[in-house]
């Protein structure tokens, strides 16, 4: 494995290396496989043979089975003929010897390239025995499509080694993993085609898109519009109230994570009760016990970080305290005794959370060390270490988590825009991107290179399908410090995020942590807002249609730009926060957040 060190972190090693042709191969000949295994005997390190495969049948390598066999540390590649170019490739699957199982989507000529490790094709180990064989296809390429977050996930129930494709291609930023037919980025409602080619033939299936973000709703919880945005409201500013939202997904607590969301904890700095963000190992998606219990109490087995708007033990504080608190309870009682780790002030200066204003919530899980760090707007709050996954969860590791919140005879309107909410690995490096004008800009640094061959920009909207922007030739071999960037636009509205993939010359490669887009194209329809007394100035990058709305969604203003302004009296518009949502022509959109007094 060749190495190259960024000023960022390359964490996530991929794919071993393979084998590849150094003018040491020698020709073992033409080999015809059959339905029934067969052998080939004697066979040296650096020997390569030669067969026709044909579009859809699945070929068998081994040393391991069949009459397969060896004395000595063997490795399989599957070539073009170029002899360079890798179809696949094994390494010690017994043991130390490999196997390898691939199904052809294309029909011609390939190469059966066998090494000694590491990739040692001088000859001098000798009298291996591979076996191998053919399956014959059908060609039979059908599947099946499963309604997923956003999307479908696919099946192939025929044949394996085709390609997944929209048929036709929307155009609203949907995305398919051609090799997995895995659709992601999908809008609510809409119907997608899909079509699975192998060899000549093909079928397609479709999958209607029927959630966009896997929460499930219960108790007063519903979905709302807050500025533009689809947003879940935990409770409304009521009394009485109890909301919960669980994602039908699992987070694994054998793996470090980073979780972030933007909450809003209400407008009433009088009101009550909080919110919480709570894991659980259960499949319950109901709701805990209402009040000071935050919907979050009784549940087993969970692990609950509060956001305690109200102060329930006023003078004793023993688990609560005089500002908007935090606080990590595992007992599942979160209104009697001390929690395991706080409470502490959400903000540092102490006061109200309830303000009309939405804050960042970070969470980040290290496994290896058992540390829960929560950070409220950017700054380090509370730590809890702990075997959480046997003290808390009763030895599961993967648990469902979702937002809960209460009112009691005090309330506060209480919601998070599932958009905010992202899920990513914590190991984000230097390798940043920024605006120009219109244009983003993704760059890194290398300190060292060594046989790197090329750099690859690839997004992802989930952390789960990620799709190439954009490929760059690396320096190579290099001990002195080098620069790279990219530039390009994108006409997407949705949120991206960015990783930086190193290719060595073996094909080897590393990705670096995932950073976030700046949306250049999306966040400069605002280029301006003044706001004066009774009166109140927008100013946009071209013509655009403007909204002003409430807290509650409810749009108060909605009207197009004239020369690139629009003014707007505010005299009859009451004291607080509103949202300014602006549109253009090409469906650019930008959001400020504003108080009017």
């Amino acid at each position: 494995m060749k190495y190259l060190i960024f000023t960022l972190l390359l964490l996530i090693y991929s794919s071993p290396f393979a084998c590849s042709f150094d003018g040491n191969e020698t020709n073992g000949g033409f080999l015809t496989p059959t339905a029934a295994y067969q052998t080939q005997t004697s066979v040296t390190s650096g020997q390569y043979f030669s067969l026709n495969v044909n579009c859809g049948y699945t070929y068998n390598f081994n040393f391991c089975n069949n009459g397969g066999t060896a004395s000595w540390d063997t490795q399989i590649t599957l070539l073009q003929t170029d002899g360079t170019t890798e179809i696949m490739f094994n390494d010690d699957a017994c043991s130390l010897q490999s196997d390898i199982t691939w199904t052809s989507n294309f029909t011609g000529t390939i190469y059966v390239l066998v090494s000694q490790y590491t990739c040692n094709n001088n000859g001098s180990q000798s009298g291996a025995t591979m076996a191998y064989n053919m399956t014959p296809s059908a060609n039979n390429p059908s599947f099946t499509l499963a309604v997923a977050c956003g999307g479908g996930n696919s099946t192939v129930t025929g044949d394996p080694g085709g390609t997944f494709s929209f048929n036709p291609i929307p155009g609203d930023g949907a995305q398919i993993n051609t090799n997995t037919g895995i659709v992601s980025n999908g809008t609510i409602g809409t119907t997608y085609s899909v079509e699975y080619s192998l060899c000549g033939n093909s079928s397609i299936e479709t999958v209607t898109v029927l959630d966009d973000n896997c929460w499930s709703l219960n108790g007063n919880a519903q979905n709302v519009n807050i500025s533009g945005d689809d947003c879940i409201e935990l409770t409304s500013a009521a009394n009485n109230q109890i909301g919960c939202s669980w994602n039908s997904q699992q987070l694994d607590f054998n793996s470090d994570f980073t979780l972030t969301l933007d909450y809003f904890f209400g407008a009433n700095v009088n009101g009550a009760d909080g919110s919480t963000f709570t894991f659980h190992p259960g499949v319950s998606t109901a709701c805990g016990a209402n009040g000071g219990q935050l919907g979050a109490g009784n549940i087993a087995n969970s692990l609950v970080i509060e956001f305690d708007t109200y102060d329930n033990d006023n003078p004793s504080h023993i688990y609560d305290l005089s500002c908007d608190h935090i606080a990590v309870e595992i007992d599942g009682d979160l209104q009697n005794g001390t929690p395991a780790a706080g409470p502490v002030c959400a903000k540092a200066s102490g006061g109200s959370i309830d303000d009309g204003t939405t804050y960042t919530v970070e969470i980040q899980w290290n496994a290896a060390t058992q540390t829960l760090d929560v950070y409220f707007d950017n700054a380090l709050r509370l730590s809890y270490t702990n075997d959480i996954v046997n003290n808390v969860f009763g030895g599961q590791n993967m648990v469902y988590w979702g937002a809960t919140a209460a009112t009691g005879g005090l309330n506060n309107q209480q919601y998070f825009c599932p958009n905010t909410v992202v899920i990513l690995p914590t190991e984000i490096g230097t390798f940043t991107a920024k605006c120009n004008e219109k244009e983003e800009v993704v760059q890194w640094t290398t300190i060292s290179e060594s046989r790197v061959d090329y750099f690859e920009i690839e997004y992802t909207y989930d952390n789960l399908s990620f799709f190439p922007i954009e490929q760059v030739n690396a320096v190579g071999t290099s001990q002195i410090e080098h620069f790279y960037k990219v530039s390009f636009s994108i006409e997407d509205k949705n949120k991206r995020y960015y990783r930086l993939k190193s290719v060595d010359e073996n094909g080897d490669f590393n990705y670096t942590g995932i950073i976030a887009s700046e949306q250049c194209m999306s966040n400069d329809v605002i280029q301006s807002i003044y706001n004066n007394p009774n009166k109140l100035t927008i100013v946009t990058n071209g013509a655009a249609n403007v909204q002003i709305m409430n807290q509650l969604g409810q749009t108060i203003i909605d009207q197009a730009t004239k020369n690139q302004f629009i003014t707007i009296s505010t005299q009859s518009l009451a004291t607080g926060f509103y949202f300014i949502l602006a549109e253009d022509s090409n469906g650019n959109r930008a959001t400020r957040k504003i108080y009017l007094n």
